[in-house]
Formats: structure tokens, C-alpha cells, sequence
């Protein structure tokens, strides 16, 4: 019998040394070596190195490979990198960006196949596309100015498919069926909202988290649930002025 065999039949056995090195295997697997001024600046070290070397692989290298696919880019973009995805999904759209927009890295722009040469997708300046985000366009899509769309949101006015089961199998949805979405600027769209064929909506309005739109919402307006339904108005002085 081999060292490493003879010590783990030992230890199997109920013995003095047995019963020891188990107590001293189980010690040695739950020790904690509680937090001190070193691993605080351990700490300090590591966000300040991932810092760095995220703005290095963001400006050198994904924020000009993303750029590339832009038909027009404006000032001060900023490409935000996560650490499962670093450079934005971007297919058969033409994808138009104003001055001082921030875009996640995991967010997706698609045009619809059956479209009439690619779909353009245009955002606002100063406009923030959260985590997730995807955008799909049948005829077009655009975002105002200061609009800001947070994780896990949908905006698409392709919708994708034939209603008949048949053509479903094989075809992209016809073009009648594809559409336009407008959203106005200041307008804020929560967390993991649906917007669905060709929507409008008003300057400063607000789509509450998980709401699904399916028609248009009128300016400085509250919509939420699922189909949305107006949950109240906003005063216009609420309302921040926009260059």
C-alpha cells in the first residue's frame, strides 16, 4: 500500500491520531485571518489596477472597434466596458450618436432583416443606455436628448416574426409590419420596460419599471404595469430645460 493510501486509511479509523487530524484538517479549512490596514490597501491596489486597465482596453482598443461601426459618432462618447462583455452587439443598422451619449457594453443593436436597406437607430447627446439594453429597429429608432434607459430594457419596433405559424418557421416579419420609435428628450425608461411597435413617446415622460407599451405615451407623463396605463401627470416645471 502506497504513503497516501496508508495515511487515508488511518484516518478513516476512530483513533486518537485520527480524531486529531481530522480536528486539524476541519481548523485548518474554516481558518479567518480577520481584515487589517494591509488587505485595505490590497484593496485600494486592485480597484486602482482594474481601474486603469479597463480606461486602457476602453480607449485603446473596444471604444475604437465600436466606433468603427458607427455611421456617425459624436464627442466624448463613452463606451462603458462590464466584465462579461466589452464591445456592443451591433447588426444590420446604421447607428447614428450624438455628443457626450454613454452606451454599456452589453447592449444590442439590431435592424430587422426585411428592412429596406439598414435601419437607423439614432440617440441623443447626453442620453445613457444602461446594462443589457437592446434595441431593435424595423423601420428606425430614436432617442432624444438627456433620455435615460436603465438595465434590461427593450425597445423594438420589428416584430420579428409572421403571425402565421407557417411563414413563422422560415420568414422574417414583412416589411407593413415593421415600424418607427420616437422617444422625446428628458424621458426616462426604468428598469426592464418593454416598448413595442410604433410608439411615441412625449418629452419627459417617465415608462415605470417592467411596464409594457404598446401605444403612445404623452409628454411629462408617469405610465406603468403591463399593458401601461397612465399613472399620473407631471408638472412642466419638474422638467429640466434642455439646450
Amino acid at each position: 500500500m502506497d504513503p497516501i493510501a496508508q495515511l487515508h486509511h488511518k484516518l478513516r479509523q476512530d483513533t486518537p491520531f485520527a480524531r486529531k487530524a481530522k480536528v486539524m484538517v476541519r481548523g485548518a479549512f474554516s481558518a479567518r485571518i480577520p481584515p487589517n490596514p494591509v488587505h485595505r490597501l490590497l484593496l485600494a491596489e486592485r480597484s486602482i489596477r482594474r481601474m486603469i486597465l479597463y480606461e486602457l482596453m476602453r480607449g485603446l482598443y473596444y471604444q475604437p472597434l465600436f466606433e468603427l461601426q458607427c455611421e456617425e459618432v459624436g464627442a466624448n462618447l463613452r463606451l462603458e466596458l462590464t466584465p462579461d462583455s466589452k464591445l456592443p452587439a451591433i447588426d444590420n443598422c446604421a447607428l447614428v450618436l450624438g455628443e457626450r451619449v454613454r452606451i454599456n457594453a452589453r447592449t444590442t443593436f439590431q435592424g430587422a432583416r426585411n428592412a429596406k436597406g439598414k435601419a437607423r437607430i439614432e440617440i441623443g447627446s447626453d442620453t445613457y443606455l444602461g446594462s443589457r439594453v437592446v434595441l431593435r429597429a424595423g423601420l428606425g429608432i430614436k432617442l432624444g436628448k438627456h433620455v435615460t434607459i436603465a438595465s434590461n430594457v427593450i425597445l423594438s419596433s420589428d416584430p420579428g416574426h409572421p403571425l402565421d405559424a407557417h411563414r413563422r418557421r422560415s420568414e422574417a416579419a414583412p416589411w407593413d409590419d415593421l415600424r418607427q420609435i420616437t422617444v422625446g428628450d428628458d424621458v426616462w425608461i426604468a428598469e426592464g420596460a418593454t416598448i413595442l411597435g410604433g410608439i411615441t413617446i412625449g418629452d419627459g415622460a417617465v415608462i415605470g419599471a417592467h411596464a409594457v407599451v404598446t401605444k403612445d405615451v404623452a409628454p411629462r407623463t408617469v405610465v406603468a404595469g403591463n399593458p401601461a396605463k397612465l399613472v399620473k401627470s407631471l408638472e412642466p416645471e419638474g422638467l429640466r430645460s434642455v439646450n
